[in-house]
């Protein structure tokens, strides 16, 4: 009978270490996570350093259609249109880095001209979606395209 007292309690301390240390790793996960996200957001947050980027066209588009968004990327310098720039795109779902729901890999916008560079998508549902884009100026490395970095609202009705 004491042994069986013995292990009942024996157990039950394993039980609850196993308990603590495992809501402890959780902790440490998501304080991590929500770091590395503070952190993603105090990045993404500036303004571009090298370029402009705006919308040049409708952010309304129809869900289930495709929708072609062009924006327009001016050199910060000059203010002259960018011309052979790198503009690498994603699309998440939701505003932006509040789900990190990418609806899309990273591709490149297509140069249509004039510092114009169009982005095509179907968005699938209704709702707001981000277009997280990230340009490389010809002149610059490919490190640059987190300093040159803007989000785009668009709204699929």
């Amino acid at each position: 009978m004491n042994a069986l007292i013995i292990s009942i309690v024996i157990i039950g301390g394993i039980l609850i270490s196993a308990s603590y240390l495992l809501s402890q790793t959780l902790a440490e996960e998501k304080l991590h996570s929500s770091s590395m996200m503070n952190m993603c957001g105090m990045m993404m947050n500036k303004p571009p350093k090298d370029v402009t980027i705006s919308p040049a066209s409708s952010q309304l588009v129809q869900a289930g259609k495709e929708a072609k968004i062009t924006i327009l990327v001016k050199d910060k310098t000059t203010k002259q249109p960018l011309l052979d720039g790198i503009v690498s795109i994603m699309i998440e779902r939701g505003p932006s880095m509040s789900t990190m729901e990418m609806v899309t890999p990273m591709f490149a916008a297509k140069e249509i001209g004039d510092g114009k560079y169009q982005i095509t998508f179907i968005p699938d549902k209704k709702g707001v979606y981000t277009i997280h884009t990230h340009v490389i100026p010809p002149t610059k490395s490919m490190h640059s395209m987190m300093n040159n970095h803007m989000d785009i609202g668009v709204i699929a009705k």
